[in-house]
């Protein structure tokens, strides 16, 4: 295990539009803080994190999934929706009905949304098909694209707006209308050992996340402007996409993470469902 920095907390940080409302006012210094952060795909996040080389992180939600032992939870931190979300998307040159005994080409960035879409397809839909990890094709014409691809963060929104795919499934839509749940994509988590370490400074790390979200919930049109300038949706596509975006851990979410884990248990994806240890019983303010 790396040893917690004495000077810098390690903050891993998803490189994708959806966390910009937390990480915008941390980066730009309008909200004070002790991370060095640190920033990667949802994959990678969860090896650095696994490896002991981050010290708190957002990270899939099947990484505490599958080991709960190394973490806590952050308290009211997530990435989740209430419907749909707009960043995973699996998307196919024919419908859904008839990916039965296909194979789908699924992002080899996340880890939670390539369970989501083999829960949901299984479950939902009673469709076997086989998930092969892999990426776009350079070239977008439809002889070089794959009969179905699951695409998340900015490449599903890039993807999505192109329109070379003619049938769009939304995962957090299809969850939601399944199931009345909100699905929980990520969370963050600290290392078990660099809380202990952090004692009392826990609390102070824990309230500058939470004043980073709050101050992202109450500036959107200031998050929209400078995400913006990524390049991936304009101004008033950015707007509709927060609203999409839930970055609370209140019950609603806690059940519908319990309920995605009780559906890695029956995969044998994990031995069983994990506790959901919270690190503090810190209120975070909305």
């Amino acid at each position: 295990m790396v040893p917690l920095s004495s000077e810098k907390l390690k903050l891993g940080k998803i490189g994708f539009l959806n966390v910009v409302p937390i990480y915008y006012p941390l980066e730009t210094g309008i909200i004070s803080h002790p991370f060095n952060i640190v920033s990667g795909t949802p994959a990678c996040l969860n090896r650095l994190m696994a490896a002991g080389h981050l010290d708190l992180s957002v990270v899939s939600s099947i990484e505490y999934a599958r080991h709960p032992e190394r973490y806590f939870i952050l308290p009211d931190l997530s990435i989740s929706c209430r419907g749909a979300v707009k960043s995973v998307l699996l998307l196919s040159r024919v419908p859904v009905e008839q990916l039965d005994s296909r194979t789908i080409t699924v992002t080899t960035q996340s880890h939670t949304s390539v369970a989501l879409l083999r829960i949901l397809l299984a479950q939902r839909y009673g469709i076997r098909a086989e998930l092969r990890p892999g990426r776009m094709p350079d070239h977008l014409e439809a002889e070089h694209l794959p009969l179905a691809f699951l695409a998340i963060g900015d490449e599903a929104l890039q993807l999505n707006g192109q329109g070379i795919f003619p049938f769009s499934m939304d995962l957090g839509e299809v969850w939601h209308t399944w199931t009345g749940l909100p699905f929980v994509f990520a969370l963050w988590v600290i290392q078990k050992n660099a809380a202990e370490k952090l004692n009392g400074s826990l609390r102070t790390a824990l309230e500058i996340l939470c004043a980073a979200k709050a101050w992202g919930r109450n500036h959107l049109d200031r998050v929209c402007r400078a995400a913006s300038e990524k390049g991936v949706l304009t101004f008033e596509a950015l707007q509709d996409y927060y609203q999409c975006l839930d970055y609370d851990l209140c019950q609603n979410e806690q059940t519908g993470l319990n309920l995605f884990f009780r559906f890695l248990e029956q995969m044998e994806e994990i031995p069983r469902v994990p506790v959901l240890e919270i690190a503090s019983p810190l209120a975070c303010v909305a």
